[in-house]
């Protein structure tokens, strides 16, 4: 990988740093560099190297190729699985369950899909990606449990999570949230048919009544209504698809990760139809 004088320090650098943060790990160097290579950002190779956590990335770049050792040392970081516990209140047999769960989410590669530890791209502290992977994970171990006992299953944890709302990996999450719904609803409004797209845009931007539209289209108000119930619904359909696959959730968890972010909802329902 190192192409020049500098690139060469740098990639000895994030190398010795490495076997320094985890000197029980047992690292490959083709693995390493076929890991780092693509989450390189930027013309200048090294300072891109040097900006990575380097004892993060090379961790899992060796938890990717399958490296018994490296999977040991792995678990120091699955404590934060009993971080994000504390956080949602999670029981502890909870905790545990998630726990294993995630250790073969992460480290396990199946023949349809690589190890879920090829996911983190380096962009901050490996822990801190297994925090939120952890608490994503509890909340929706939380809500299965939950509507078992009680259907306000979804109030109930929402409430939870505003009680816990100055924990900055929870605010780091319901801001994932806002981004993959920005852009699923996007998306979804791009999906819309023109008719569609102009009926929702001539009642939410320009905010004309059933009656206002009703006239301008020659139709009965009860018509009206309808064409705009049809692109409401479709909107709706489509950004809940969007994003059930976006967070790889069941659809019918999404109605509640779309209320936590309810207060940036009609806005960017505004913004978008105004720019399309």
């Amino acid at each position: 990988m190192p192409a020049g004088a500098g690139a060469e320090s740098a990639w000895s650098l994030l190398v010795g740093e490495a076997r320094a943060a985890w000197p029980t790990v047992s690292f490959d160097d083709a693995a390493l560099v076929q890991f780092v290579g693509p989450r390189l950002a930027g013309e200048d190779l090294a300072t891109a190297l040097t900006t990575l956590p380097a004892g993060d990335v090379a961790l899992a770049a060796a938890c990717a190729a399958q490296e018994p050792t490296a999977h040991a040392a792995f678990d120091s970081i699955l404590t934060e699985v009993d971080a994000a516990g504390a956080t949602t209140r999670a029981p502890k047999d909870m905790i545990d369950e998630v726990k294993q769960l995630l250790r073969v989410q992460l480290l396990v590669t199946r023949e349809d899909r690589p190890a879920g530890i090829t996911s983190y791209k380096g962009k901050g502290p490996l822990r801190g990606w297994v925090r939120i992977t952890a608490t994503r994970e509890l909340i929706r171990h939380l809500k299965k449990a939950a509507r078992e006992v009680s259907p306000s299953a979804d109030r109930q944890l929402e409430e939870l999570l505003g009680a816990n709302a100055d924990d900055p990996v929870l605010e780091r999450l319901k801001g994932e949230y806002r981004a993959q719904f920005a852009t699923s609803l996007r998306e979804a409004i791009a999906e819309l048919d023109a008719e569609d797209r102009t009926l929702l845009r001539q009642q939410i931007v320009d905010k004309l009544s059933i009656d206002e539209l009703g006239a301008a289209y020659g139709v009965h108000r009860a018509t009206a209504a309808r064409w705009l119930t049809r692109a409401r619904g479709a909107l709706v359909s489509a950004t809940r698809r969007r994003l059930a696959v976006k967070l790889e959730m069941p659809v019918d968890e999404i109605d509640s990760v779309i209320r936590l972010v309810q207060s940036r909802l009609d806005a960017s329902v505004v913004r978008y139809l105004k720019e399309d």
